[in-house]
């Protein structure tokens, strides 16, 4: 039996109400009864309301709609703004004459009671005693359950099963291709040994160009400034670029360019393309940008015009938000930047220490994502595919692969298994008499087809060996079990909008946390109480690793711990993400590549001749 707690934003009053409070609604999606769903009594109000559209303009009383299928135009008085946060906060500000955020605050809290994880635990243990006060349940004829507490609850009276988990260590982080430079902390071991790849790495000296728009232009200059030099009062990033990364210098060079407002495509394309052909050329160009510009998709997108046109001539692209570097604290954002600069650049920041086998192990990763133009559009499936292999005891990123659509990934992974298993049998030296062990990591349970496909085909690829291992393992977020530990007090202390103070991710058990749940499927917890922003925020999703059946290899506690390892591994920040990389790569490939597919001109082959060791997604 599922029991889900869960909150959502409804927004009341109309729009020909919010309008009278001078809301503006341009642009924004509404709701409106369409005669979809028949009237039932039992229904809340708002089950009779559905997305029609978005604002285009308002006459006479009557909104006029865009990507809207079914309907063009609706009265005011009966539609209502969806309700995303976004919107939600938007409307309190403008009841509250801008007085709104305590009530926000207050309102988060209130929420947070519902969500949080003592207080989900709290409110599904009461339910569960309540339905057991009833006795047992007759679901069938002669078929009677009995209502329990949650699996693992202590109290006296509690006859639930326990619940055994394995505490994974985290990694440790490898700074040479000896092995002998180590650290827990990837940040503090790269300040203080520098990069894996230090005395292979090419250019010694890059050359970095700053394309931002003329209205931005004084403050980055503060922030190149910084990211070269350092943030001398800063806890991270206090060496700046080139000392951090043991380079012998980096030269940055400031192009400004008139734009007409923040989203004007043809002003960032016209200066990508001068900065491009430019003697000498740049090894890496950083585009400013702006908030207003993250909706836009295609060839309305600043963002995505630039990456398309400097890609295609070679040049890898960093992004940087023009709100980020107006904020007070940059040493964090510098660090995170300097790290993807980095490996942009083709290098390799750190890698992780592997468990030694016998075997040889190749781990691909397989994400994916939808790519909508609009909100009604159909949507596109893409599928992008990353590698990694274990060499010396160390984990090393080996190949990234370009997109492939959904019903045509199949064919690319096994593309992209060859040039990656070739690549890693020359550079490991693999010989007749090794084992070869094949992980996969994928987004979606595999059809059994699916699964023997691969195999069949990649056997025959690796016939030369002993012997080779499968091992299928699909990693999902998306699932209905939740992970508590009630010995868990939090960590640190904040004051709550209610004067409370209040510790973060109390009840939120740490990093590292395997729990069987069956001999193919093991629940990991990959956020802890120190990943929690704020004391509000609610518990943490742990990833569902299932193993198929037609896996060879069905060690799953072992699966369970290197996929921890891997969220560990990331190059894009410092601390760990909530995915391993395998994935989480996957589908940075998928989602840029999908979107640079709208962009005039865009031609993905680019990626294997110009950017073959660059992390351009990151």
């Amino acid at each position: 039996m599922i029991v889900g707690v869960k909150t959502r934003y409804e927004i009341d009053l109309t729009v020909a109400e919010l309008l009278e409070r001078g809301l503006e609604m341009q642009g924004r999606y509404v709701l409106a009864k369409t005669g979809e769903v028949p009237f039932n009594p039992d229904l809340d109000e708002h089950a009779y309301r559905r997305l029609v559209g978005a604002v285009d303009s308002v006459r006479g009383g009557r909104l006029h709609l865009r990507d809207a299928p079914k309907v063009q135009e609706v009265e005011a008085g009966e539609a209502w703004l969806e309700g995303r946060l976004d919107t939600f906060k938007d409307v309190v500000k403008a009841l509250t004459g801008g007085r709104h955020e305590a009530l926000l605050d207050r309102l988060e809290e209130a929420a947070f009671g519902l969500t949080g994880a003592e207080g989900r635990l709290a409110r599904t243990t009461a339910l569960a005693n309540r339905l057991a006060e009833g006795g047992p349940l007759r679901i069938a004829d002669g078929v009677e359950v009995e209502i329990g507490l949650p699996i693992g609850s202590t109290s006296a009276s509690s006859r639930a099963p326990r619940a055994q988990s394995t505490k994974f260590d985290e990694p440790t982080f490898v700074f040479d291709q000896g092995g002998d430079k180590t650290n827990r902390s990837a940040e503090k071991g790269l300040a203080e040994y520098g990069p894996f790849d230090s005395q292979f790495f090419t250019p010694r000296r890059p050359r970095i160009v700053v394309l931002t728009p003329r209205a931005f232009q004084g403050g980055v200059e503060v922030f190149m400034h910084a990211f070269r030099q350092g943030v001398p009062d800063g806890r991270v990033f206090t060496q700046g670029f080139a000392r951090k990364y043991r380079l012998s210098d980096c030269d940055v060079v400031i192009e400004a360019f008139e734009a007409t407002g923040p989203c004007d495509v043809a002003a960032y394309r016209e200066a990508c393309l001068a900065a491009a052909q430019r003697a000498p050329k740049p090894d890496l160009a950083v585009v400013i940008t702006s908030e207003a510009q993250e909706h836009l998709q295609g060839d309305q997108s600043p963002y995505l015009v630039a990456k398309s046109t400097l890609m295609g001539q070679g040049v890898p692209v960093q992004e940087m938000q023009i709100e980020t570097i107006r904020r007070g604290d940059i040493a964090y954002p510098l660090d995170s930047m300097a790290l993807q600069c980095y490996a942009k650049l083709g290098g390799i920041p750190f890698v992780i220490a592997a468990t030694r086998t016998i075997a040889h192990e190749l781990v691909i990763g397989i994400g994916s994502a939808h790519i909508k133009p609009s909100r009604f559009g159909p949507p596109e499936r893409v599928v992008g595919i990353t590698t990694v292999f274990s060499a010396d005891g160390n984990y090393i990123l080996s190949n990234t692969s370009r997109e492939a659509d959904y019903d045509q990934y199949p064919q690319e992974l096994l593309r992209a298994l060859r040039v990656c298993i070739e690549e890693v049998k020359q550079r490991n030296g693999w010989q007749p008499d090794d084992a070869i062990r094949l992980i996969f990591h994928v987004f979606k349970a595999l059809k059994d087809a699916e699964a023997e496909a691969v195999k069949s085909l990649v056997t025959e690829m690796l016939a030369e060996f002993r012997a080779v291992e499968f091992a299928f393992v699909h990693v999902g977020d998306e699932h209905d079990w939740c992970l508590f530990d009630t010995t868990a007090d939090g960590v640190g202390s904040a004051r709550m909008p209610s004067g409370n103070r209040q510790p973060k991710g109390r009840y939120v058990p740490r990093r590292g946390h395997a729990v069987l749940i069956s001999d193919t499927e093991v629940l990991l917890t990959v956020s802890g109480p120190y990943d929690i922003k704020r004391p509000t925020h609610g518990l943490p999703r742990p990833l569902l690793l299932k193993l198929h059946r037609a896996s060879t290899f069905t060690d799953i506690e072992y699966l369970a711990g290197q996929a921890f390892r891997f969220t560990a591994m990331s190059w894009r920040r410092f601390y760990p993400s909530s995915k391993p990389i395998t994935i989480m790569y996957s589908d940075l490939i998928a989602s840029l590549l999908g979107r640079l597919r709208h962009v005039r001109n865009w031609n993905a082959d680019i990626l294997r001749t110009a950017f073959p060791t660059s992390r351009w997604f990151l």
